[in-house]
């Protein structure tokens, strides 16, 4: 009688199981199916909608995943087991990931939406924090810079969105300023000569915008200037240089000084 009560036992547990298993499997097979088609879309949506290359497989294996846990909640479900305790499990392990990675996903975050809404792109000129370079990598934790010296800098995403940018786009117009304080009794027609014989010298000036000179401080000994001429975003750091150059050259030859010392006292 005992074989036959073990052989009677298995045949309930099938007849009660068995076609919670079997659908259970139909489910989990079908759900794999019908996910591996809803993860294809999504990629060729995000495609469509010219979503960034470097967030689209985070995005789409993002969503493939989550479908996955829940199919998986409903299959088990189905069968029987208890998903609530599954779901503490899950949530007080996300939960202790995300105090641990406070800094990192603060830094993915601001990642995500520097790619979404792209403040800023690559070859951009940027100033962040008193560091300027041109944007050579924009990452998911961080955004590299590399100066004029060939100096690399790695900025955490988070410095990148939490306070002012200074930007200045690749092949776009912009404006070289210098304020250069000369001396009090200098002839402005001369400096103003002066100007447009170093601006001529430089290569990078953009012709259809004139040079600019004007007064934006007075004092007993001196006189400061501000020094303007046009150029193209990614010529900007070389224009700047040349500026300084010619503008010595030019001041130097017509006799225009410099002033020696900056007082406090405006007229």
């Amino acid at each position: 009688m005992e074989p036959k009560t073990y052989v009677q036992y298995l045949t309930d547990f099938a007849w009660i199981y068995g076609p919670k298993v079997l659908t259970a499997v139909v489910m989990l097979v079908a759900g794999l199916w019908i996910i591996r088609r809803l993860s294809r879309a999504f990629a060729a949506f995000l495609q469509m909608r010219n979503v960034d290359e470097s967030l689209r497989p985070f995005f789409a294996s993002l969503v493939d995943v989550a479908m996955k846990v829940a199919l998986l909640l409903v299959v088990a479900g189905s069968v029987g087991l208890e998903t609530t305790s599954f779901i503490a499990v899950f949530s007080a392990v996300a939960f202790s990931v995300g105090l641990a990675l406070q800094g990192s996903l603060g830094n993915f975050a601001s990642g995500v939406l520097i790619l979404l809404f792209k403040p800023y792109k690559i070859s951009d000129l940027l100033t962040v924090n008193g560091l300027t370079g041109q944007v050579t990598e924009i990452q998911i934790f961080s955004t590299v810079l590399k100066t004029s010296q060939g100096i690399t800098i790695v900025i955490p995403n988070s410095k990148m969105t939490e306070g002012a940018i200074k930007k200045i786009t690749h092949n776009s117009e912009v404006q070289s300023n210098i304020s250069v304080l000369l001396e009090a009794d200098s002839d402005l027609q001369r400096v103003r000569e002066a100007v447009e014989a170093a601006a001529e010298k430089c290569p990078w000036r953009l012709e259809n915008h004139p040079t600019g000179v004007s007064v934006t401080g007075i004092s007993r000994d001196d006189l400061e200037v501000n020094i303007s001429w046009w150029t193209l975003g990614e010529h900007h750091a070389p224009n700047m240089e040349t500026m300084y150059e010619a503008l010595y050259a030019a001041f130097q030859s017509r006799g225009i000084k410099a002033a020696k010392e900056r007082r406090r006292e405006a007229m």
